[in-house]
C-alpha cells in the first residue's frame, strides 16, 4: 500500500469554543435543558430547577405569571405584545414566540451552554401562550440543539404537555386551545420530529388525589412528575451488583419518539410470586401522566426493581418474581424491546419503576378533549 501523504493540517486541533453556562446540581446520566412557555410551562421548569436542573428558561406573555415564578431574573422572558398577554387567545401566542425568536435564542446561548444532551419544551395545553407558542418553542429548541452541535435535533428535543381538568375544559377555548396545541404536538411525536412526547393529564391526577388544598395542589403535582422523570435519569447513572439499567438504554427509550409514559409502585408482599408483576400492572394503570394509551403499539420499556439490601439477600425466590414481572411486561408491550435493571439500596423495601417510549398519541383522550369544543344550544 502506498505511503499516505502528511498533511500540515494533521498538526492543528480544532478549537470549540466550550460554555458551561448556569451550573447543574443534578447526578443523572443526562444534561437536560427546560424550556416553559406560559404560566404552566413556567411552573413545570421550576419544579425541575428546585430538583437542581439549572438550565432552565421561562417565557411568557404577561409579567404577573413572572412575578410569582421563583427562578433567577436573567432566565424569565417577557415576550412583551400588551398589557393583556396572550390570555386565552392562541394566536396571540404564536404570534408572540415568532416576533421574540431571536431573543428567546439569544438568552438560550447567553444562560444554558454547550454542555447538553436533551432539551424539554414544557407548556399547558389550554392557555393562550403555552399552547400558542409550543411550536415556535420547539424550533427554537431545535435550532439550539443545531447551534451546540448535538445530532439529529429530532431526537434531542422532546415535550413535556398537560392536558386541562374537565373542570377547565368546560370553558369550550379552552378545550379548543388545548385540543388544538395537543393534537400538533402528538403529530410530531408520531412523526419522529420530537422525542419524548410526554403527557401530563391534569383531571386524571386531580381524581386520583382528590384531598389536595388549592394552595399544594399544582406544586404537589408538578413536583411529583418532575421527581418521576429525574428518577431514571439517575438511575441510569448508577452501576449495579445485579443488572444495571445503563445510559445507552435510557437513551434508547427517551428518543425512540411517540409518546412516554412513566409509573412508580411500592410492593408491600414482596415475597409472594405475582406480586412484582401486578406493580408492573398497577404502574400502567396508575401513572401520574396520562392513560388512554395503546401499550401493544410500544418500541421500548424499561423495567426497574430496586430493594433494600437485607430483602435481596434473604427472600428465596425474588429472582424468579422479578424475572416474571419482567416477562409480564414484554407481554403486555407486545413487540417492545425491554431494559431491565435491578438495584439494591439501604431502605427496607422492594420498588418497581416502569419507563415506556415510542406510544401511539391517546386519541381517546383527545378526542374527549375536543368533545368539549362546542357549546350546546338550548
Amino acid at each position: 500500500m502506498a505511503q499516505i501523504p502528511t498533511l500540515d493540517l494533521e498538526q492543528y486541533e480544532p478549537v470549540i469554543e466550550q460554555d458551561a453556562g448556569v451550573v447543574d446540581h443534578i447526578k443523572g446520566s443526562t444534561r437536560y435543558a427546560w424550556l416553559g412557555g406560559g404560566q404552566c410551562g413556567g411552573r413545570l421548569v421550576k419544579s425541575f430547577y428546585d430538583l437542581g436542573y439549572k438550565k432552565v428558561l421561562a417565557v411568557n406573555t404577561t409579567h404577573h405569571d413572572f412575578d410569582l415564578l421563583d427562578i433567577p431574573k436573567e432566565q424569565k422572558f417577557l415576550m412583551d405584545i400588551g398589557e393583556k398577554g396572550a390570555g386565552k387567545d392562541i394566536d396571540r401566542g404564536e404570534t408572540a414566540v415568532h416576533q421574540y425568536q431571536q431573543e428567546i435564542l439569544h438568552l438560550a446561548r447567553k444562560t444554558l451552554s454547550t454542555q447538553l444532551d436533551h432539551i424539554m419544551v414544557c407548556f399547558g395545553a389550554g392557555g393562550g401562550t403555552g399552547s400558542g407558542s409550543v411550536l415556535g418553542l420547539i424550533e427554537i429548541a431545535k435550532r439550539y440543539a443545531r447551534y451546540i452541535g448535538l445530532k439529529n435535533p429530532n431526537k434531542k428535543v422532546g415535550v413535556m404537555m398537560t392536558l386541562p381538568t374537565v373542570g377547565e375544559a368546560s370553558s369550550p377555548l379552552v378545550a379548543e386551545n388545548a385540543y388544538t396545541a395537543a393534537t400538533k404536538v402528538s403529530e410530531l411525536a408520531s412523526a419522529g420530529e420530537i422525542s419524548p412526547c410526554i403527557i401530563v393529564d391534569n383531571d386524571k391526577i386531580h381524581k386520583m388525589y382528590p384531598g389536595l388544598t388549592v394552595k399544594s395542589f399544582w406544586p404537589s403535582i408538578n413536583n411529583t412528575v418532575a421527581g418521576l422523570f429525574d428518577i431514571f435519569n439517575r438511575i441510569s447513572a448508577l452501576s449495579s451488583a445485579y443488572t444495571s439499567f445503563d445510559p445507552v438504554d435510557y437513551h434508547s427509550i427517551i428518543e425512540s419518539g411517540g409518546c412516554t409514559i412513566m409509573g412508580l409502585t411500592k410492593v408491600k408482599k414482596f415475597d409472594e410470586q405475582y406480586a412484582i408483576s401486578e406493580a408492573v400492572k398497577q404502574n400502567l394503570q396508575k401513572t401520574l401522566l396520562a392513560g388512554g394509551f395503546d401499550l401493544s403499539t410500544a418500541k421500548l420499556a424499561g423495567c426497574i426493581v430496586v430493594g433494600g439490601k437485607k430483602l435481596m439477600n434473604n427472600i428465596s425466590g425474588l429472582q424468579d418474581n422479578i424475572n416474571y414481572a419482567f416477562d409480564v411486561l414484554s407481554e403486555i408491550t407486545g413487540e417492545a424491546t425491554i431494559h431491565r435493571g435491578i438495584y439494591e439500596d439501604d431502605r427496607e423495601s422492594l420498588r418497581v419503576y416502569t419507563i415506556i417510549g415510542g406510544l401511539d398519541s391517546p386519541t381517546s383522550r383527545l378526542e374527549e378533549l375536543k368533545s368539549f369544543t362546542t357549546v350546546e344550544v338550548h
